[in-house]
């Protein structure tokens, strides 16, 4: 009996768990303020155990890594009297630099075709499919040719996880990292987005369409 109760309360391994957050961490910076990322890191792993992290599927570890990183980033940077608007450009641009290696490689793909933005959506839409799957997000694609691309979203995870832990205006955050493969590729691909999550509502909307010349 004693062994079983040991083995349920052991912990996972502290370190691989934070080995998760590193690669983001490391490209959080903010101008003229230190940054304590040690605590992040710490309380990533806290959320990481509470979430009992270890045992979901693959696309939600994904998802609460983000999250978590969001969450704890927002609320180290604001114990240090950090901006919510300066904090947020901070943890996107982490992000965004996150995944930089991989996207640099699907648009210079992208630029080097003859319709880059319908490049976009081939290299694009199955990555969506994957981390952003129905049981989380009610995802549904309304459109998808060389002109256009609408998804719709009737659910949000990302909302659902800041909601359970009493911060809803770091939702917007998370639309900020869905925004990210947006904000890399201006130059060909315009957005509309009609994001309610962030004001508590039950859609979202991705509007893709080429960038018109002007």
């Amino acid at each position: 009996m004693n062994e079983k109760t040991e083995a349920s309360q052991a912990s996972p391994d502290t370190e691989s768990v934070g080995q998760r957050v590193d690669p983001i961490l490391e490209h959080l910076q903010v101008e003229d303020a230190e940054v304590d990322k040690a605590l992040i890191r710490k309380r990533f792993i806290d959320i990481w155990e509470y979430e009992n992290g270890n045992d979901l599927d693959e696309e939600e570890q994904y998802l609460t890594t983000v999250a978590a990183f969001i969450y704890n980033a927002h609320n180290v940077l604001d114990d240090a009297n950090i901006r919510m608007d300066k904090a947020r450009l901070a943890i996107t641009a982490a992000l965004a630099a996150w995944k930089q290696p991989q996207r640099d490689k699907l648009i210079e793909k992208e630029k080097a075709s003859e319709n880059p933005f319908k490049t976009f959506i081939e290299n694009h839409q199955p990555e969506v499919d994957e981390t952003h799957v129905w049981k989380h997000f009610l995802l549904e694609h309304k459109k998808a040719d060389e002109k256009n691309w609408v998804y719709k979203m009737k659910k949000c995870w990302f909302a659902e996880f800041f909601i359970r832990f009493g911060r809803t205006d770091y939702i917007q955050t998370a639309c900020a990292f869905d925004k990210i493969p947006f904000e890399a590729r201006q130059d060909y691909v315009d957005l509309k987005l009609s994001n309610l999550f962030a004001q508590l509502g039950q859609i979202c909307q991705f509007d893709y369409k080429p960038k018109k010349d002007k």
